[in-house]
């Protein structure tokens, strides 16, 4: 597969934290036959330091000592906090036009829909990030959101195992059968949970082949 959500980059975020680190986690995913990874760190108000500029140079640093064949390519994940208007103006966009945004899990951003409205202003898509997780949204939110053609859902690949709780499989569920998704990724902080995770639930073969479509998205849309 190609990953569009991942948190490799190393002493950014929660993610990983050293080069050995991810450099182990990027050659074991490589010999599953991941092919390409967007890596995507945390743009966010507990990591002021986190801008464009910044996390090039690290990025940088990363390839420099990166000997594999995967192609590695930089975007972020951005919180849409108080914060997040300060990032709009240049953007880790993937592919360079679509950004990668996340809420909170418990309560939906200020000005939601007007935020929104200033990606789309910018002339960005947004991709929502595992939408499943946010337990304070029901259907009639999913389907508000969806009805925006700028808009688009990516589902964690470890949500229908149920690694994040019932509540957050049952979502993906819903949304996997109701073709809400477009897109998918690993969210990987910690390869070693994420391997573990896989045992927690076998996958159903409609479930599967649901998954395998947003697989095939991810390449063409992004890595063809």
């Amino acid at each position: 597969m190609n990953d569009i959500h991942s948190h490799f980059l190393y002493g950014v975020d929660g993610g990983m934290q050293t080069e050995k680190e991810t450099l182990a986690a990027l050659k074991y995913l490589e010999e599953q036959g991941v092919q390409g990874i967007y890596l995507t760190p945390h743009v966010m108000e507990p990591f002021p330091e986190n801008n464009s500029k910044s996390l090039k140079r690290h990025f940088d640093n990363l390839i420099n000592g990166y000997a594999g064949n995967m192609d590695l390519r930089l975007a972020a994940e951005y919180m849409l906090d108080s914060s997040f208007d300060s990032h709009l103006e240049k953007p880790l966009a993937i592919a360079d036009e679509h950004l990668l945004v996340e809420t909170s899990y418990l309560n939906p951003p200020l000005n939601f829909h007007q935020t929104i409205q200033k990606i789309k202003q910018k002339g960005y898509r947004i991709i929502l990030a595992h939408p499943e997780r946010y337990l304070y949204m029901d259907k009639s939110d999913y389907r508000k959101l969806k009805a925006d053609g700028f808009l688009f859902f990516q589902l964690n690949l470890l949500s229908p195992t149920e690694y994040y709780g019932r509540q957050v499989w049952e979502n993906a569920e819903y949304l996997l059968n109701n073709d809400f998704y477009t897109f998918t990724g690993t969210d990987i902080h910690n390869l070693e949970s994420h391997r573990q995770a896989f045992n927690i639930k076998s996958l159903t073969a409609k479930l599967t082949d649901r998954i395998n479509v947003l697989i095939e998205n991810n390449r063409q849309v992004f890595f063809n």
